[in-house]
């Protein structure tokens, strides 16, 4: 069963029974003001009665005989009253007996005895006694006022039947309006729940568009910011994915290269004779290539660990001591190039892990080498809440500055590799800086030089 019809049949079911309970309450208010008016009537008539026989036995100035008393109410010819003088009844035109009127017998106060009287239609109704004293006599004088209820029930049942008419009017509109409400209350969930089932299929682009500003509008912004969620996940984690295809291509091809030479050279080796030069320089090779193997494995590892790093060791590190530690781990790489290193200036405190910061600063001053020639400056820096390395060598095109921290990435691929290089440099520190809640910015002119500056926000003391 929809929603819309449960909401509708159980507000139906709510309006009919308060609705019910109205109209019950109404007509018992009813029923007591119609008895209560024909008490006050009954009560009115038999007191009419009763001082008509005080005046007639006040003008006659003695006691009213029977005979007197059975004339006069047969002169009224009043079926609905009852005169008794001691025990003896002196006028009853009705069914009632001296047992039924024995129960009434408190003056003036309507009483409904256990009889009823039978109307055209086979219906019975209850009968009121109203009861009375006349004074004076020698003997007591007691009347009895009937009264027919008949007419009473009846409007009580007419005014029943009235409002159960309008109770079901009122609950047959009601339950039309309110399905109709509910209805348009209800749009913007088949809205949702279209939108669900489009984005199920694989629409990730479908939004539920609601104008509403209630709480189902509230629910439709929830439900769009919860599709722009994972519909990013979705590109995050495709862009993830086809990131580890060609990380895994670009790792595959840079083991290619050096297991190909080492593999040449080995069988070289092996199978021709040569001269204990040639054979020097085919073992520099293996050599080589095996050192950058290692390098590059080395790395993999790194990024791996940096990948799954959980806590920093975060201490107070002293720029100085910092920078002193990269220039002594770069300097015999910079000799070999005959590229020179200095500090240019140093001061303050960096908060974090003086490993990966060390890691992350000397892969920078070792590309910068590798981009010098010889008799070029690397200078590195600490100020300002910045850590930059800057060299003088060939420069990066700006078009290539946004994939440099993509691993395997290389502006010069050749001139990287016989450098040793691998592409993973970057990379690393791209990790390490995210780590650190730090900025790197890359700025380079070709034929000028690069400036790399590691900025770091909070984590920096002057």
């Amino acid at each position: 069963m929809k929603l819309s019809t449960k909401i509708t049949m159980i507000a139906a079911i709510v309006i009919l029974i308060a609705a019910a309970v109205s109209d019950w309450i109404i007509w018992c208010i009813c029923r007591q003001s119609l008895m209560r008016e024909t008490r006050q009537t009954a009560i009115g008539e038999i007191v009419t009665l009763q001082s008509d026989l005080e005046r007639m036995q006040a003008k006659k100035g003695s006691f009213l005989s029977d005979s007197e008393l059975q004339y006069y109410f047969k002169y009224r010819d009043d079926d609905y009253v009852i005169c008794m003088m001691g025990n003896d009844m002196l006028y009853n035109q009705t069914i009632l007996t001296k047992e039924d009127l024995a129960a009434a017998n408190t003056l003036l106060t309507p009483y409904i005895v256990n009889k009823h009287i039978i109307d055209g239609k086979q219906q019975k109704y209850p009968l009121m006694i109203t009861k009375a004293e006349v004074s004076g006599q020698k003997e007591q004088i007691t009347l009895y006022r009937i009264t027919n209820l008949s007419l009473v029930f009846r409007r009580l049942r007419l005014l029943a039947f009235e409002m159960l008419g309008v109770l079901l009017c009122v609950c047959v509109a009601a339950v039309i309006v309110l399905y109709l409400v509910v209805r348009r209350t209800m749009k913007p969930l088949r809205i949702l729940s279209d939108s669900a089932k489009q984005i199920a299929a694989g629409e990730y682009d479908e939004r539920a568009v609601v104008s509403d500003r209630d709480e189902i509008g509230m629910l439709a912004e929830d439900f769009n910011r919860m599709a722009d969620a994972v519909q990013e996940k979705i590109a995050s984690l495709a862009d993830t994915q086809q990131r580890q295809r060609m990380f895994m291509a670009d790792f595959s091809h840079e083991l290619k290269t050096p297991l190909t030479a080492i593999s040449g050279y080995a069988q070289t080796l092996r199978t021709l004779p040569l001269s204990e030069e040639e054979q020097a320089e085919a073992l520099g090779y293996i050599y080589f290539e095996a050192k950058r193997l290692d390098r590059l494995a080395k790395k993999m590892m790194r990024l791996m660990e940096l990948d799954k790093t959980v806590a920093l060791q975060i201490t107070e590190i002293s720029c100085e001591k910092l920078l002193q530690a990269v220039l002594a781990a770069s300097r015999p790489y910079a000799e070999k190039k005959n590229v020179r290193l200095k500090i240019a200036s140093c001061s303050g405190c960096v908060y974090g892990d003086f490993d990966l910061l060390h890691t992350a600063i000397c892969n920078l001053t070792e590309n910068a080498v590798k981009a010098s020639n010889a008799d070029q400056m690397v200078t590195i820096s600490a100020e300002n809440h910045r850590i930059t390395v800057r060299d003088e060598g060939c420069g990066i095109p700006w078009d290539e500055i946004p994939h440099l921290t993509e691993p395997f990435y290389m502006v010069d691929k050749s001139r990287s590799r016989s450098a040793g290089g691998a592409g993973l440099g970057l990379s690393i520190v791209k990790m390490i800086i995210q780590l650190h809640n730090a900025e790197m910015e890359i700025n380079s002119n070709v034929g000028v030089g690069t400036i790399i500056s590691l900025h770091f926000l909070g984590n920096f003391t002057i």
